[in-house]
């Protein structure tokens, strides 16, 4: 993948090349993530924690930027139900990979390893 400012290589990084980064380049001005993209991907972050990664089961709130989640607020009552969820969304996230690369390079502040996630799991 390249720069999405200048085109040069990213070696390492996710969005823009060392050089962009070191003039001061905001990727928020270089992307032109698409809100409603976003926005989903956003909701998915937070039914994806509603799910303990220790223990498998559900908990019972989650917070974020200071809103508190439960599974009911998304209409969940077990895991299965979660799991069809994220599969469902996960499908979208698939059909939908140009847009939401673009969101997750917006999204990498806020989410780091949910983004790191996404780019690993989802769009492998």
């Amino acid at each position: 993948m390249n720069c999405l400012h200048c085109g040069k290589p990213l070696g390492n990084r996710t969005a823009l090349c060392y050089g962009c980064v070191a003039d001061g380049i905001d990727v928020a001005d270089v992307v032109d993530a698409d809100e409603a993209v976003r926005e989903r991907l956003e909701r998915y972050f937070v039914v994806s924690s509603i799910r303990c990664a220790e223990c498998g089961d559900l908990h019972g709130t989650v917070t974020v930027d200071g809103e508190t989640y439960t599974a009911d607020d998304f209409g969940i009552d077990s895991v299965e139900e979660w799991t069809l969820e994220m599969d469902s969304e996960e499908a979208w996230i698939r059909e939908r990979e140009s847009a939401v690369q673009h969101a997750l390079v917006a999204l990498e502040d806020e989410w780091p390893e949910t983004v790191a996630a996404v780019r690993e799991h989802v769009l492998r």
